[in-house]
């Protein structure tokens, strides 16, 4: 671990503290001194590692982000600027005053969402704690969450182990939530998010390094912000709601825009255009980072091979994987997958084109080429109105 090299004074308090430790103190007093040094600072930088895999998934999938956060009273929201680069898509992540941007160069785009208060990476990227650390308290108040705390060694330095048992959700999710946080830093080193369904376990896990802190400029990363706006401008604003989402998505009636692309297995040209009036089509757009995407292949090939023959015909687009650095990644998904449908490797202009700006999204395409259907992420009860959608265009009974 690189870290903020701090002063030999600071050091020495810290080293106090610790001989302090050895003394029994209770979970409130280890969060309130995790506090108490996470408001010493003003700004944090720090480079993010994520792993993320499903029990029932034969691969674990990597990205990894550089992260800059800076506290800004002015900000009523989350109470800082926020900027993250995530470094496999590629894209940047800029939350300023409500406002969060995001800049996909390779589209040469940058989309607008108003009131954005989600995570930016994930719920454990320490980023909203460090704006916020009094979430810790509140979590720990809340007398539905289970907090235990540790002493634990990770990478040879000394943590605590924060766990956060949260009461299961009305999906039927369990989530723990752990921080193997630095004693004498007080930031993670480590991280994880472990999601229970009955059918499978979501793991994220989070690994921190070259943490420093109160190096952040937030007038250089507002300008920087704007010269990379203006090299790839802004679309019209957007809310951050589902509903918007689909608004702003083509609508059922239009005509499917036709593009071109290659097959993955064989690299031969694919047209859309052929496939129109022969067949009922689903285009699913998709890349191996993200998780949705994954959970829909299985449904997508099930779907696939009870359809196929009656005349439903199903390509999976991927443009975000479709380049030098990411191919190989690409190689080894699906070379562990066995997926009854073909994958299509596009361009970045078919996601502009058929409005992306989530993924998975998926259209169905009727027999005269226009949208049936549309649908944005993955969840079984969406999964089952497409099903019936594409049943009904295939005038099947709903047996």
């Amino acid at each position: 671990m690189v870290f903020y090299r701090l002063s030999m004074l600071l050091i020495s308090g810290l080293f106090l503290l610790s001989s302090c430790s050895k003394q029994h103190i209770s979970n409130e007093e280890i969060l309130f001194k995790i506090v108490g040094e996470i408001n010493k600072h003003k700004s944090i930088k720090y480079d993010v590692f994520e792993n993320y895999y499903y029990s029932n998934i034969p691969d674990t999938t990597s990205t990894s982000y550089n992260v800059w956060v800076a506290k800004d009273e002015e900000d009523s929201l989350r109470g800082g600027y926020i900027w993250v680069n995530n470094n496999y898509r590629p894209y940047n992540m800029v939350y300023d005053r409500g406002s969060f941007y995001l800049t996909i160069p390779p589209k040469k785009i940058s989309i607008l969402y108003s009131n954005y208060s989600e995570s930016i990476i994930t719920n454990s990227d320490w980023i909203d704690v460090f704006l916020r650390p009094s979430i810790l308290e509140e979590i720990r108040a809340d007398s539905n969450n289970q907090i235990f705390i540790s002493d634990t060694i990770y990478d040879s330095e000394k943590c605590y182990n924060v766990q956060i048992d949260f009461p299961e959700n009305n999906m039927g999710e369990k989530t723990t939530v752990t921080f193997f946080i630095h004693k004498f830093y007080y930031v993670p080193i480590y991280a994880s998010i472990i999601t229970k369904t009955n059918e499978n376990t979501y793991t994220n896990e989070l690994e921190f390094d070259n943490v420093e802190f109160d190096k952040v400029n937030i007038n250089e990363l507002r300008a920087k912000h704007k010269e990379l706006l203006k090299a790839n401008p802004l679309e019209a604003q957007k809310l951050n709601c589902e509903t918007s989402a689909l608004e702003n998505m083509l609508h059922i009636g239009e005509k499917a825009p036709l593009f071109d692309g290659d097959f993955y297995n064989d690299s031969i040209d694919f047209k859309l255009e052929n496939y129109i009036g022969k067949n009922i089509i689903i285009i699913d757009f998709w890349y191996t980072h993200c998780p949705p995407c994954v959970r829909a292949i299985p449904a997508l090939s099930d779907l696939n091979e009870l359809f196929k023959d009656k005349g439903l015909i199903i390509f999976g687009l991927n443009s975000v994987d479709n380049q030098a650095r990411s191919l190989d990644n690409l190689n080894k998904f699906l070379s562990k997958r066995d997926i009854s449908y073909d994958i299509i490797m596009t361009q970045p202009q078919v996601d502009i084109i058929y409005k992306i700006k989530a993924y998975p999204s998926m259209y169905i395409i009727d027999l005269n080429g226009n949208i049936a259907y549309v649908e944005k992420g993955y969840d079984k009860e969406s999964f089952e109105k497409l099903k019936l959608k594409v049943k009904e265009l295939l005038s099947l009974d709903d047996k």
